[in-house]
């Protein structure tokens, strides 16, 4: 069962997320699992990769980011990329405090845009010791994610207005976005931060992603210093929910692929 917890960031704003806690007896590592954009905490691929690591003793703290869809502060019309750095950082110091774990352990999974936090964030942060990216973009600016293509579509007359929209199928509905969002996005140069990475990175693409590009997973692995491994999943679409995956098999095999690492490395 996972546990609602709390915690505030650098603004004050409230953080809400769950918390898988193993059995047995601490210290246990520990891994945050960022959700990418317009996603939250009770997404099912975040939800039973939770349920792996803790039944690996590993705690799994799924976060809402502020901003976004989900129970934490904000709505995601003010969305930032900047703030999420900060969210990010405000969330390792809150598990690090927590007596049943390990803070000399602490690793970071990402999907989508998380995934991307998660490989810009790590070089600032000597605490973070692994690392598994899920699907990150990387190259922003150049039209290889839905969110890109979607802004420049409508640059001429979001430069008037100041907002774009983005669409979402599964919500059937446009979300609104502050042009600032993207801008924000353009100014953070994520290959250059992680060409500074140190420490063991896995990064997992599905063959059949059509929101981020799969040359954004090739790029970061070219980019990255050993150990690394970059696993493409024939098939697998973004959120690994395929028409032809009723039995989940593009999620268990990534869920087993994250723990795995995590249970190597850190």
């Amino acid at each position: 069962m996972a546990k609602r917890v709390t915690l505030k960031n650098n603004k004050g704003q409230t953080i809400v997320g769950l918390l898988n806690i193993p059995k047995g007896k601490p210290s246990f590592p520990a891994v945050i699992i960022c959700h990418g954009f317009k996603g939250y905490k009770e997404q099912l691929h975040l939800q039973t990769l939770a349920t792996e690591l803790s039944e690996s003793s590993i705690v799994a703290l799924r976060p809402d980011f502020t901003n976004n869809i989900g129970k934490s502060f904000g709505k995601l019309e003010d969305i930032m990329f900047s703030q999420e750095l900060t969210d990010l950082k405000s969330i390792i110091n809150y598990l690090v405090k927590q007596k049943f774990v390990d803070k000399k352990r602490i690793g970071l999974v990402g999907h989508s845009l998380g995934g991307q936090l998660i490989l810009h964030y790590a070089p600032t942060d000597k605490r973070v010791k692994v690392l598994v990216d899920l699907a990150g973009p990387i190259y922003r600016g150049k039209g290889s994610t839905n969110l890109e293509r979607s802004a420049n579509n409508q640059m001429t007359e979001a430069k008037k207005t100041g907002f774009f929209y983005i669409f979402s199928k599964k919500r059937n509905r446009k979300y609104k976005l502050k042009l600032d969002f993207y801008f924000d996005l353009l100014r953070h140069k994520t290959p250059e931060q992680v060409k500074k990475i140190k420490v063991p990175t896995l990064i997992i693409h599905g063959s059949k992603d059509k929101t981020v590009a799969l040359k954004n997973s090739r790029g970061a692995y070219k980019l990255l210093k050993q150990p690394k491994k970059l696993v493409i999943i024939p098939g697998a679409p973004h959120t690994w929910r395929g028409k032809d995956d009723s039995r989940g098999k593009y999620r268990k095999k990534i869920d087993r692929l994250t723990v795995d690492w995590f249970k190597k490395y850190l």
